[in-house]
This record gives structure tokens, sequence and C-alpha cells, in this order.
């Protein structure tokens, strides 16, 4: 059983998140590569020395800024999947979520793309920010392989690569809006994820779910039974 946290380190954790939010604040107002770190101090009502006693320098906060996003998202896809309603409906909602937070507050977006670009040209970066990148889509895929189970799906390619493509579509599509908001609806990335599960569902109802094969018992096979396509016609 872990200890409660002391009223110090409740307020050291409370001083690290409005450093953050300072950060991102200003890296979206000005940019990454214009922001210093003795102005997102000042910003957050702290000295310099108290945001180097948290990060090391710009690079570290945002990291850590990546990382508080990517957990965030996480819960937040979790929390969408978890309600009794059927899965593309779920998946819908998800995908409708995740446009409307960007809608909302599309800061960390566009932080994210000019950190991306840094994180390029710096090598030595790219594995911090491709595994808090990464987070999301390893998240996605457990929640499909977890429901591809429950309903004995018949996937048409891998969870990780489905989970892939559903993340970065979400990406792509909010980028987009960030230049032309009336480009396309809000609503059509949930639209095409629910359009897509709901095809799913339907082409692994007309497939024959791939079994592992057993060894006969002893006993006498039971009777055959109708097959999925038999059921179907």
């Amino acid at each position: 059983m872990s200890r409660p946290r002391s009223r110090r380190q409740e307020r050291k954790e409370e001083t690290r998140q409005e450093l953050l939010a300072s950060a991102i604040r200003l890296f979206a107002d000005q940019g990454f590569h214009n922001t210093s770190m003795q102005q997102i101090a000042a910003a957050s009502g702290y000295t310099t020395g108290a945001i180097y006693w948290h990060f090391r320098d710009k690079d570290d906060l945002f990291l850590a800024a990546f990382e508080s996003f990517a957990i965030t998202r996480v819960g937040e896809v979790e929390e969408a999947m978890a309600t009794g309603e059927t899965l593309p409906e779920r998946a819908g909602r998800t995908a409708d979520r995740w446009m409307a937070r960007q809608a909302a507050d599309p800061r960390f977006l566009v932080v994210a793309l000019e950190f991306v670009a840094h994180a390029w040209r710096n090598q030595a970066l790219r594995p911090a920010v491709a595994t808090r990148a990464a987070a999301v889509r390893l998240a996605t895929q457990r929640i499909i392989e977890r429901e591809a189970r429950a309903a004995e799906l018949v996937l048409p390619m891998p969870a990780y690569e489905l989970a892939t493509v559903m993340r970065e579509l979400g990406v792509g599509l909010a980028l987009a809006k960030l230049v032309d908001p009336d480009a396309f609806p809000d609503t059509l990335y949930g639209d095409f994820v629910e359009t897509f599960f709901h095809m799913l569902l339907r082409d692994s109802a007309r497939a024959p779910l791939q079994r592992e094969p057993r060894e006969p018992d002893d006993q006498e096979a039971p009777p055959s039974t109708p097959s999925r396509e038999q059921h179907s016609d």
C-alpha cells in the first residue's frame, strides 16, 4: 500500500504543473525557440532557479509536457471506450472527443508540431519524442485487441497497424483544421471511425472465425452446426 503524499510533495507537483502550463502557453504564443526559461519562470511567478530545479532545459521541459499530454489522452481514450454502447458508437465518440479537444484548445498540437521539427534536426531527441508519441497508439492497440477478443472479430490487419492509422489520421485531420477550420465537418473523423467499425463487424460476421484446431477426445463428436455463412443466407 502506497503512502499518501505529503503537502510538500503535492506542492512540488503543483509547481511543476504550473511551469508546464506556462511553458506550453508561451511556446504556442511566441514559438519554442523564441521562449526562454527565464520567461517561463516569470510567467509562472517563480524564479529561474525554481524552473531549473524541475527541468534541465527547454527540451526536458517540453518532453515532460508531452508525456503529461500523452497520459491524459490515454485516459480519455479508455474513458470514452468504457461505456456500454456498441463498439462503432464508442469508437466514433472517442474520435469526436479528440477533434473537439483540438478545436477548443489547439495550442499543444501547434507546439508539438514545432518540437517534432526541432527533434528531427536533433537526432538525440528523437527516441524520447517517439516513445511519447507512441503512447496513444499503443493504448489504442490494446483497446482494439480487447474489443476484438470480446466480439470475436477477425481483424483485417494487425491491431498495431490499425491503431497507427486511426491515431495518425486523427492527428492529420486536426492539423488540417489549424489552417482551414471550415475544410470539413468536425464530425468527419468520428463518422469515419464509426463507419469503419460497422464494416468490420459486418465483414467479420460473414467470415468464419479462425480458431486453433483441437485434438479430438474419446467422446462421440456432436452433430455439425450451420456455419456463419449458412446463417447469413
